[in-house]
């Protein structure tokens, strides 16, 4: 199945569901479909907004786990997951998941502020297919799962 979806301010990001995997609940985010990173990943910020703390005992803590312009940040790793909303059926009341990740726990990167989450190739490859193609209003983004 393949689903598209418009690239957000000209860019390829798109609007994901994250499903935190202790409570269940769902939270939109917009995701920058970054294929140049190895691993998705989220401001470490996020992490209270899903009700979790970076510094609980059973969170996972990864010194120095990445290393971007700002330098090298930690990690905390937390238990959610990246669903793909569906893009005709979903509504702002009623999200429809389309596609979930079979990745169940993600980095919370302490440095990371580019104001959205990264979709990185741990997730791609678990797609069939993914294409952006410009179009006139920015982008098109296909994803077939």
């Amino acid at each position: 199945m393949t689903y598209c979806y418009p690239g957000l301010g000209g860019k390829p990001i798109i609007i994901a569901c994250i499903e935190c995997l202790l409570t269940g609940k769902g939270f939109w985010v917009q995701m920058l479909l970054d294929t140049g990173a190895d691993n998705s990943c989220f401001p470490a910020s996020l992490a209270a907004a899903f009700g979790h703390s970076n510094a609980h005992p059973g969170v996972e803590v990864h010194k120095n786990y990445v290393q971007g312009v700002g330098g090298f940040s930690d990690a905390y790793i937390h238990s959610v997951r990246v669903n793909l909303l569906h893009p005709s059926k979903s509504t702002s009341q009623k999200p429809v998941i389309a596609w979930s990740s079979a990745l169940d726990k993600i980095p919370f990167i302490d440095r990371l502020d580019c104001g959205h989450c990264l979709i990185g190739m741990d997730i791609i490859r678990e797609w069939k297919g993914l294409t952006i193609e410009p179009n006139k209003h920015g982008l098109l983004i296909k994803i077939t799962v």
